[in-house]
């Protein structure tokens, strides 16, 4: 046989091996739903052999305005069909594979009861976030791995050491409120989002990092190569095969990462040096410098292996730290700038409210409003008797959650529907909870769509008393979002420091004007909101938020 024909051969048999293992991944796919139907159990309809539900799901994506978030179509489904069931399967293999939808919370409760399923991410996950934080992390670790570093972080993000980091939250703060009065005087829509996805980026940098990173003035190599990241990121790019042969997104994705890396190491260097340096613990702690002093104590810990000098981080551990700094950078980032802007517009778009959580800062803090933030960094402890505040924010994450949950199936391992069928977990790509429609669903909630912070200040006796695990922005369970103190101190900063000094408008109108819709190209609205949610990274605001900002007189 000559080398051309061994060649043709070999390929040949790959091409077989291929096909035969795309061929068995595809009849698994659709066996599964067949079985589900025959069996009675909540499938969505529309199911077609070749396309399995991807044509159907076309068709509610093609409901929403284009660029809505997909987790609103797959809300759709639920409320449309499977109110009574509060889940559903989904077809959607080759994109990723047959899905457990869940918008119940009595089932998501039941995932976090089971003490394995509670626990383990769903394989796609780490191929999700790989661009992301380049490598394994908190939110994509098997429970083997996560499970040590949980409790180094829990001491990092405790309320009391996040109380600490107050000061450098309004230092930031206060540049944040500087661009705003530069908006104010130029009286000009600018976009919101944009705006404080940078001064968000910033607090994260010094929080987290211990660094200033000086995104809200200027260019820094991490902020804005996380930013392009971000951008660059689509929901199914890393699940969807397809999306293998966008070369520009990869090389792309590359380059971020590349300069993220190098960034982050250089500063780690730096931390550990000074953490070294410092054996007596005076220095400011940010969470990296808690974590390097954790790592420290351990003589490079009974968790790592190596015969790196003591002098030097392990490269296991650096390898570690750089892809949790990273994905800290991210999480703390993204989803804290899109609840900034929501609680801003509902605040502002609701007078009563805002009338309200007003009067709770002047009786709190005072009226001299140029006084807070000394106030506040002398005291920080003020900020937990803002009960109103609290209830604000709530009801913000609750109509506008930043995410959604996702856990692996396993095996022998059934959860409840709300009708009493039992769902079989096991075999499915994931099990995945739609918060924006469990946390406005009527089935679980009164006055679902309505903005009302007095649903958090109620007793458990009262009607609009929320329904056990029908809350869950930061998800339940023991991994739920370790950093959720920090971004809840972080939205109580920002409002005691910039509710009494500015006045917001949307300038969805103008923005409109300005950018009219194609024919054809469909709405602008979903369920009567203009500021819905888009997927980039976290869920944020309609095209970013445009705006405008008017510095009030009464200061």
């Amino acid at each position: 046989m000559t080398t051309t024909e061994s060649n043709s051969l070999l390929l040949t048999l790959l091409a077989v091996a291929f096909f035969g293992l795309v061929s068995r991944r595809f009849y698994i796919a659709r066996r599964s739903i067949w079985e589900k139907q025959k069996k009675g159990l909540p499938v969505a309809p529309g199911h077609s052999f070749l396309f399995g539900h991807l044509l159907f799901f076309k068709k509610a994506l093609d409901k929403l305005p284009p660029n809505a978030h997909y987790q609103n179509a797959l809300g759709d489904i639920a409320r449309e069909h499977f109110q009574n069931e509060g889940c559903y399967y989904i077809d959607m293999w080759p994109v990723s594979g047959v899905l457990l939808i869940i918008v119940s919370p009595h089932m998501a409760n039941q995932i976090h009861a089971n003490p394995n399923m509670s626990m383990q991410r769903p394989p796609l996950l780490p191929r999700f976030f790989k661009p992301i934080a380049g490598g394994p992390n908190m939110f994509d670790m098997r429970e083997h791995e996560w499970r040590p570093w949980r409790g180094t972080f829990n001491k990092a993000f405790s309320a009391e050491h996040v109380l600490s980091l107050v000061p450098d939250m309004i230092d930031e703060t206060l540049v944040y409120s500087e661009t705003l009065q530069k908006h104010s005087k130029e009286e000009k829509m600018f976009y919101l989002d944009l705006t404080t996805l940078r001064f968000t980026i910033d607090v994260i940098g010094k929080t987290i990092l211990n660094a200033h990173l000086g995104a809200q003035r200027g260019y820094n190599t991490l902020a804005d190569c996380m930013l392009s990241q971000i951008r660059w990121h689509q929901a199914n790019a890393e699940t969807n095969p397809f999306e293998y042969l966008n070369l520009v997104r990869r090389a792309v994705h590359w380059w971020n990462g590349r300069q993220m890396d190098q960034y982050i190491d250089n500063e780690l260097s730096k931390r550990y040096s000074e953490s070294k340096a410092d054996q007596e613990g005076k220095r400011n702690k940010a969470i990296i410098d808690l974590v390097l002093q954790g790592y420290i104590s351990e003589n490079q810990g009974p968790r790592l292996k190596s015969d790196s000098p003591c002098d030097e981080l392990d490269p296991s551990f650096r390898a570690f730290a750089i892809s949790q700094i990273r994905l800290f950078v991210f999480a703390g980032h993204d989803s804290v700038s899109s609840t900034i802007c929501y609680i801003l517009h509902l605040l502002y778009t609701n007078p009563s409210t805002l009338s309200r959580i007003r009067h709770e800062h002047d009786r709190i803090f005072g009226t001299e409003l140029p006084a807070i933030p000394s106030l506040l960094k002398a005291n920080p402890h003020l900020l937990n008797n803002l009960t109103y505040t609290t209830a604000v924010i709530k009801e913000a994450l609750r109509l506008f959650p930043p995410g959604g949950c996702s856990r692996a199936g396993q095996p022998n391992v059934s959860l409840t529907s709300d009708s009493g069928k039992k769902c079989p977990s096991e075999n499915v790509a994931a099990v995945f909870t739609i918060h924006s429609e469990m946390q406005r669903s009527p089935v679980y909630w009164i006055q679902p769509e309505d903005f009302l912070p007095e649903r958090w200040l109620v007793k458990p006796e009262h009607a609009l008393y929320p329904v056990k695990g029908a809350y869950r922005p930061f998800e339940i369970g023991p991994r739920n979002c370790v950093a959720q103190t920090l971004a809840m101190t972080e939205l109580k900063v920002v409002l005691a420091c910039l509710v009494r000094q500015f006045d917001f408008s949307p300038a969805y109108e103008e923005f409109d004007n300005l950018n009219p819709l194609t024919k054809g190209a469909g709405v602008r609205t979903y369920r009567g909101e203009r500021a819905y949610q888009i997927e980039e990274g976290a869920a944020h605001p309609a095209d970013h938020y445009p705006c405008r900002v008017r510095e009030r007189k009464c200061m």
